[in-house]
């Protein structure tokens, strides 16, 4: 999606864009916080929506779907798959940050769904992590909506770019270093 169409569609584009994999979608609105597009609520609560209704989703298609869709999707399976053995292992953890984990946002409320974690649980957890999630990454792409339309800031990009490389670099000789068992090659 892009910014021309979340201007043009507003709300709904936000909310559409986040009920799959969103946090581009939200990102580019929150820019647009920054060029006077939208006002912060506006964003944050269309994120809100979004995501709340696409992981549900997915969580009941798991739940009355599952196993019988998995064998019909086996591209989807796969990501299922990954996301059950994360669940065996840290189960609380990721209910709380799975929106977070890029690649995975609709696999892993699918995963939970088939793995018959209480529905009331899942909804309140998912209800309190994208409230979260649409606060922050709202915030982030205001920031850098503001940042990126800064003329002083835009000057200051090859600036910026060039303490990045050096920052690389440094990190690139300290870890060959360490390898090497501090010896200098």
């Amino acid at each position: 999606m892009d910014m021309e169409t979340i201007a043009r569609f507003g709300p709904a584009a936000i909310a559409l864009g986040t009920f799959l994999e969103g946090e581009t979608t939200v990102l580019l609105a929150g820019a647009g916080l920054a060029l006077g597009v939208f006002d912060f609520w506006t964003v944050a609560l269309s994120a809100l929506a979004g995501s709340l209704a696409g992981d549900q989703f997915f969580f009941w298609l798991g739940r009355m779907k599952g196993a019988a869709w998995l064998n019909g999707h086996p591209r989807f399976g796969a990501a299922v798959d990954k996301a059950a053995r994360m669940m065996v292992r840290h189960r609380l953890p990721l209910l709380c940050a799975y929106r977070f984990v890029y690649g995975l946002r609709g696999a892993i409320p699918f995963a939970f769904g088939v793995s018959g974690i209480c529905w009331r649980f899942f909804l309140l957890a998912n209800m309190v992590t994208a409230a979260l999630w649409s606060f922050l990454v709202t915030l982030l792409g205001m920031h850098a909506g503001r940042f990126l339309t800064d003329p002083a800031m835009i000057a200051r990009l090859p600036l910026l770019g060039a303490a990045a490389a050096v920052a690389a670099g440094l990190v690139f000789i300290l870890r060959r270093r360490r390898k090497s068992g501090g010896q200098l090659t």
